[in-house]
């Protein structure tokens, strides 16, 4: 039985009811708010098996802010992980890059940039199911793309262009993404899309030129509400939570895909490297890896040969965070945390899963791709990037181990548009000196933490101890002396 839960406006909820049910569909659930939807949580009146077709501002203030709708997406996906969402947006949303790139990392593809309802584009949202690829010409066309301050909405959407055909090389070693299907629609939210030919009472039923005036008062403070709601939102009993913290809107962390070019370059090292360089800053990265035995290794040593942990997910080692080998994670959960920087550890020539590897990577809002810059395999790393078209090694970053000047100059040459930088010498990833430090600044454009919680607090320690012993001082001046 096919069943669509509706989250809309009391007006739309009419509308949509009637098309959808004389189209055979079972309508499981109506919330006229999204505040509403979430809440319902709790009392099991949301089937997860349910397909939900939701108003993106449904039940907020006017007008909506995309991190409002991110706060709120994030608490779906903790609770419906996955649900189908199909999300209707405002068209001004269509060039937000950045929030684009945040629902999908959610999995939610399924976004309908219009304000106009009709049946048989309703249908057609139902039925052409989306996948990320569908975002693939949205989510690189904004320059400066890996910059930690992006200005998603200020760059207007140029025309789609096509990409250049990849050079005929082995599919498995190819870094290029796996391509639509022909009879796929590629544009995300294109509100002219073809409809089916016959379905009139469908479409006299559902039209709606103009979206209907949504009187309500302005929603109630962001913090407040998503608070109480995820406190209503069942847990499951078996599943540990990933972490302590909420972040929502604009604090969503930043996401790092590193991989090897041809599969056999010291991956590790490099993603090591950045996440304890990051903890060096004073900022909280984490890093996931599917099943890695250098994190392995990381764990006995924590762990001190104590037994087996069945409870936690994750654990710290000097100032960075990593997902236990051999634990799955989830994009959306990872999103919702605590942590500044999530760093995923990518094999992307060898299957995961989930989501694949190459899927991942390019969705990261920074891939870097790590190659051996060792000239006498400079022409085996030509060939893998020769793989990818122009367009697609601007968006990379390129790290050189073992590489040298020469390699480097060369490189500049043969690929202009590709940002590559050599990796500095370290005996240890995990303890980087400070010239390791001062490139993965320059790497990801971030500054040094002023005050650290921990240096925060021998501050606070140090002045309670000084003020303390100070008091004591002064009270000894004061007693007479005894005779």
């Amino acid at each position: 039985m096919k069943s669509v839960h509706l989250v809309c406006s009391p007006e739309l909820i009419m509308l949509l009811s009637r098309s959808l049910e004389h189209e055979g569909y079972v309508i499981s659930g109506k919330h006229s708010t999204l505040h509403s939807f979430i809440s319902g949580f709790s009392s099991k009146e949301v089937d997860p098996s349910s397909i939900v077709i939701m108003e993106g501002g449904a039940g907020l203030g006017t007008p909506v802010k995309a991190a409002d709708i991110i706060g709120f997406m994030t608490l779906i996906r903790k609770y419906l992980k996955h649900t189908r969402l199909i999300v209707q947006l405002d068209p001004a949303l269509r060039t937000d890059v950045e929030f684009i790139r945040s629902m999908v990392n959610m999995n939610i593809h399924d976004l309908q940039f219009t304000t106009e309802f009709r049946g048989d584009d309703l249908l057609n949202w139902i039925k052409e199911k989306k996948t990320t690829r569908d975002y693939y010409h949205v989510l690189g066309k904004k320059k400066g793309l890996f910059s930690f301050k992006g200005q998603a909405a200020a760059t207007p959407p140029a025309p789609v262009r096509e990409e250049l055909p990849p050079a005929p090389v082995r599919a498995a070693q190819s870094l290029t993404r796996p391509q639509p299907a022909p009879g796929q629609q590629a544009p995300a939210g294109n509100a002219g899309r073809p409809v089916n030919a016959v379905r009139p009472a469908a479409t006299a039923t559902a039209s709606r030129p103009k979206p209907p005036v949504r009187a309500e008062s302005p929603a109630p403070s962001e913090a407040g509400t998503l608070e109480s709601l995820e406190q209503s939102i069942p847990v499951e009993e078996h599943t540990a939570p990933v972490t302590g913290q909420r972040i929502l809107g604009s604090h969503v962390p930043l996401v790092i895909g590193v991989c090897g070019v041809g599969g056999e370059e010291d991956v590790g090292a490099a993603a090591f490297l950045v996440a304890a360089g990051l903890a060096e800053l004073g900022w909280k990265p984490l890093v996931c890896g599917d099943d890695r035995p250098e994190i392995g290794s990381l764990e006995q040593i924590v762990f001190k040969g104590e037994k087996e942990d069945s409870v936690s997910t994750m654990f710290e080692y000097e100032g960075v965070t990593f997902y236990r080998r051999g634990y799955s994670w989830d994009m959306s959960e990872l999103l919702a945390s605590g942590f500044t920087h999530i760093i995923l550890w990518l094999d992307i020539h060898r299957e995961r899963k989930g989501t694949s590897g190459l899927e991942l990577w390019w969705n990261s809002q920074i891939p870097m791709m790590v190659g051996n810059g060792a000239m006498w395999k400079y022409e085996l790393l030509k060939e893998k990037l020769n793989t990818l078209n122009p367009f697609e090694r601007k968006r990379c970053r390129l790290l050189l181990e073992n590489g040298h000047q020469e390699v480097l100059q060369v490189l500049k040459k043969d690929f202009p548009e590709i940002e590559t930088t050599l990796m500095p010498a370290h005996q240890d990833p995990l303890y980087p000196d400070k010239a390791a430090v001062d490139w993965v600044m320059k790497l990801l454009t971030v500054q040094k933490k002023l005050i650290r919680k921990q240096t925060l607090f021998w501050i606070i320690a140090g002045t309670v101890l000084f003020v303390t012993l100070l008091l004591i001082g002064i009270g000894f001046s004061f007693v007479p002396e005894s005779r």
